[in-house]
């Protein structure tokens, strides 16, 4: 039986067509499909743990769960349990309607009224969240698939034979990131290990009880209210078509996964980041879902397709353009003309290309069949002119867990664990000017992480570059936390100082700059630069391998061997290294290792970056996270931290090359 499942029902409200393409190995899928990574990134797992120990008083909460992947013996016992017991806690229920199939995180009977409750890691922000529209017409987007996954289950429990004739009550459990841990370590009592090659196993540690945690942490909501509606009243937001309610969606998911049967579904931008995509199946020998869709919405042969599709363009600063140029059949960037994309209202203030003539740019190249990059030199020699040297370039790698590490901490607290930081010499001279990197379980960095920033930065007044927001966000948020900690450090003002002076932010409605602000190179690209090579993108690990391609300057300089210690450019971590190296594609960041068995580290970043609460870095998360389990071997611990440094190394050596490559142009 091809039962639609929780994850089934989620994956059809993202496209229906995609119930055709998941689990056949011989179609391409670029989900990261290893649950150990998934959750040291996201931590459910660890929080779905902690949520069992607010209906259980056990030692061992496990005691509750239906530990069983077979669904027949799950449905078995499940019914054994729900039967026996006129009151009763259990985890993974497992219910079965027809070809409908679930499991319930928690399920809580009281006589005649069972209350559902779906954990996630999802925060929410105490009692001010709201989950529908201020029409109240239909679920909030952030909130959808969140609403209608205990929706999902409610309504396969409603027609189960062993609980229709119950009283369902559907909870949300979340994370509440308004409330402050009274635990230390409260992460490192639930270990998430690799089981085998596709799955994981939370060890939680023996003789754990209620009382040695703090599951205030967590937020139960009954959204029986929303349930109602979604079942009942709203349309299923789906890109289907017309408006389809919510039992007729299920019926039709249902139907055509049990048939193994085909919906094609309307092109939408959210095309652009269907997992079923292999724009060049001859690599890989795998199909590629996207294409076929297109191919049958379109009626454009292979060779057409793999062309640069709407799907390319970049499009910053708009929300629906893409669904526009779909709606008048405009499929290709070449097909699309200025009328076309043409805004309404257009920030004049921009310095630089206005993001419509940046867009501009990327189609007539592509009209043209040129891979000229566009360069505004005058412009970007103007913003260097203004420049003051030496030039700082600065990275953090960061987390925020979903258990806090520490106590005194809220959920999703940001916490700041390394940085790297080289300079550049107006006589062209570069050097990796220092680090920080704190891997050490159960420590709270961010102060001497700041302190150590500040210590490097201190030494001259020259500029310093970040690479987009993060950088300011994180420093902000270190000065926030020095405002609000009640073991606030003696030097709690300097540091503060420092933040102000090198960061901007806001007071009201006015937007201040420090005196030696961080100037952001992503703002500088955007403004000035536009290679093809990089199809549109503004990331830094799209624009290095653009720029090198552009720049003789820079394929001359590092396909030798003049980065390393006690070498030409000297490094921290590398021996000898040769960035630019045709075996890699001349991109730099192929040449790193892989992190984790599989993954590399770029691969892991893009897999991991549409996660909820996951921010940029999502394997550096990953990696600190594992390394906050105190059973780590100190072999494992250092080979991570040496990895960790050396990635984090090239971030901020990339920005180097970037500058130069702009410069030598």
């Amino acid at each position: 039986m091809r039962y639609l499942t929780k994850s089934r029902f989620a994956l059809a409200l993202e496209c229906l067509t995609k119930l055709y393409y998941v689990n056949k190995p011989e179609y391409a899928n670029n989900s990261l499909d290893d649950p150990f990574l998934l959750e040291l990134a996201k931590g459910g797992y660890q929080v779905g743990e902690l949520a069992k120990y607010i209906f259980s008083n056990d030692p061992v909460a496990d005691k509750i769960t239906i530990d069983s992947d077979n669904n027949d013996e799950a449905l078995k016992l499940t019914k054994e349990k729900l039967l026996s017991h006129s009151n009763t806690i259990i985890a993974e229920a497992a219910f079965r309607y027809e070809s409908l199939f679930v499991r319930v995180d928690i399920l809580e009977k009281k006589g005649n009224i069972l209350s559902m409750y779906e954990v996630k890691s999802k925060s929410v922000d105490g009692d001010n969240e709201k989950f529908l529209t201020k029409k109240e017409d239909k679920v909030i987007a952030e909130w959808s698939s969140y609403l209608y996954d205990i929706a999902f289950q409610k309504f396969v429990l409603s027609r189960a034979e062993t609980t229709k004739d119950f009283t369902l009550i559907p909870f949300l459990i979340l994370v509440d990131k308004t409330k402050t841990c009274s635990i230390d370590g409260m992460n490192r009592m639930f270990k998430v290990i690799r089981k085998g090659k596709n799955s994981k196993e939370v060890l939680v540690q023996p003789g754990l009880k209620k009382s040695d945690l703090d599951t205030s942490v967590l937020k139960i909501i009954n959204v029986s209210e929303y349930v109602d509606k979604i079942i009942n009243k709203f349309p299923v937001p789906t890109n289907y078509g017309s408006a389809v309610s919510f039992e007729d969606f299920v019926n039709l998911a249902s139907n055509k996964y049990s048939e193994d049967e085909k919906i094609v579904s309307p092109l939408s931008r959210e095309c652009r980041t269907c997992q079923f995509n292999n724009r060049k199946p001859e690599l890989q020998k795998l199909k590629s879902g996207f294409l076929e869709c297109w191919k049958t919405k379109t009626n454009y042969d292979d060779n057409l397709l793999e062309k640069n599709l709407v799907t390319d363009l970049w499009y910053g600063g708009t929300k629906d353009l893409m669904d526009k140029l779909l709606t008048n059949g405009v499929y290709l960037i070449n097909k699309i003309s200025e009328s076309d994309i043409m805004p309404k209202t257009e920030n004049k203030n921009i310095i630089g290309m206005t993001l419509h003539q940046r867009r501009m740019e990327q189609i007539n190249r592509i009209k043209a069949g040129t891979e000229e990059p566009f360069f505004d030199k005058i412009g970007f020699q103007s913003e260097l002119a203004s420049w003051a040297w030496p030039l700082h370039m600065i990275d953090f790698e960061t987390t925020t867990p979903a258990i806090p590490f520490n106590k005194g901490r809220r959920p999703y607290e940001g916490i700041a664990f390394q940085f790297s930081h080289h300079i550049m010499e107006k006589n062209g001279s570069i050097r990796h000017a220092g680090q920080y990197i704190s891997f050490e379980p159960g420590k709270f960095p961010n102060y001497e992480f700041l302190r150590e920033l500040k210590k490097q930065l201190e030494v001259d007044n020259g500029s310093i570059f970040r690479y987009h927001n993060h950088e300011n966000t994180y420093l902000n948020l270190i000065h926030a936390q020095l405002c609000t900690d009640p073991e606030t450090p003696v030097d709690k003002d300097e540091l503060q100082g420092f933040i102000r002076e090198i960061t901007s932010h806001a007071e009201g409605k006015e937007k201040l700059k420090g005196p030696r602000d961080m100037i952001d190179l992503f703002l500088i690209v955007r403004n000035y630069y536009y290679p093809p090579y990089a199809k549109g993108s503004n990331s830094i690990k799209k624009i290095l391998p653009a720029i090198i391609k552009d720049s003789d300057f820079l394929r001359d300089k590092y396909s030798k061997p003049i980065y390393g210690k006690n070498l030409e450019i000297p490094s921290l971590n590398f021996e000898r290294k040769i960035w630019i190296d045709l075996v890699f594609d001349n991109d730099p960041y192929r040449t790193l290792p892989k992190l984790f068995e599989g993954y590399g580290r770029e691969e892991l970043d893009e897999l991991l970056s549409d996660l909820d609460e996951v921010a940029d870095g999502g394997a550096a998360m990953s990696a600190y996270g594992y390394l906050q389990y105190s059973d780590v071997s100190q072999q494992m611990r250092e080979e991570i931290r040496d990895a960790l440094l050396r990635y984090c190394e090239l971030d901020t050596m990339a920005m180097v090359m970037l500058i130069e490559g702009l410069m030598n142009k």
